[in-house]
């Protein structure tokens, strides 16, 4: 202790100017609007960019675990039945509706910070508003649903993942044709999510696929969101309690596809048509 004192009385000029440029530079961040948005969008930019480098580095090290999820994706490819799919370049794919129309566009985007561990996590990818990125498009993994774009700079993309409880999106089971109801996330377990407001006399069992609803207008349809785990009954409800193992890893997440629907425009603009007629 008598150490640090001597230490800060022979360098006290230098701590106090320290001192007092950390305290002036806080003042005109504060009360200066240009200067707070400056600092604030370049420091972003730096600690996305250092992220990146750090990724680039522990990517090396999971290209197992990504040519693996590349072999499942072209399985899953196949056994939908996308003939449609057409690459037009190395990092987009295109994916055409039955009328030979040209419906989703996937954007290759690796990840450069994620997490598991908070009740809203977030994801970080390396693609922005230059590559056509933009708020709501969907973010899905070679081997299921991922989340949607948050917020977009000119180079970075935040992503509101699955495991975040602000998430939410309508389900289907394809086995007894369930359409309704919704998939979020409690908060505990980054490989569970919840499936809510399944009415107690559909008949359910552990097993059976959890895939993006085609009523959904956030997703594209039949993408894989989990399996049921645990389909519990309560007598206080007449809903299920059901847990959905995740078909996504968050953990182990490397890169993902950001989904532009070139339709986007013209199902909101039905929306909001929809939303007027019903406003008594």
């Amino acid at each position: 202790m008598q150490f640090l004192f001597r230490l800060l009385r022979n360098n006290l000029f230098p701590v106090t100017f320290i001192l007092l440029l950390g305290i002036s530079l806080a003042q005109v961040l504060r009360f200066n609007l240009y200067q707070e948005s400056f600092y604030f969008n370049s420091s972003k930019n730096i600690l996305n960019t250092t992220a990146r480098l750090q990724n680039s580095v522990g990517a090396y090290f999971k290209l197992s675990d990504e040519n693996k999820a590349l072999v499942a994706q072209n399985q899953q490819l196949l056994n939908s039945g996308f003939q449609n799919v057409m690459p037009t370049d190395t990092n987009i794919f295109v994916v055409k509706d039955s009328n030979g129309a040209k419906r989703y566009e996937y954007q290759v985007a690796h990840v450069i910070k994620s997490n598991t561990r908070l009740r809203n996590n977030f994801i970080t990818i390396d693609k922005g508003s230059n590559n056509g990125i933009k708020k709501g498009m969907a973010v899905i993994s070679p081997v299921g649903i991922v989340g949607l774009v948050f917020d977009v700079t000119e180079n970075f993309s935040l992503v509101l993942p699955v495991l975040n409880s602000k998430f939410v999106t309508t389900p289907m089971i394809p086995e007894i044709g369930f359409r309704e109801g919704s998939v979020t996330w409690n908060g505990l377990d980054p490989d569970l999510a919840q499936l809510n407001y399944v009415n107690k006399f559909e008949n359910l069992k552990p097993g059976m696929k959890i895939l993006t609803s085609n009523y959904s207008i956030k997703f594209p349809p039949g993408v894989p969101i989990g399996t049921i785990k645990t389909v519990k009954k309560k007598a206080t409800s007449s809903f299920y309690e059901i847990n959905i193992k995740l078909a996504v890893d968050f953990k182990k997440i490397g890169y993902v596809f950001v989904v532009k629907d070139n339709f986007r425009a013209q199902l909101d603009t039905l929306q909001v048509q929809e939303d007027q007629l019903n406003v008594p």
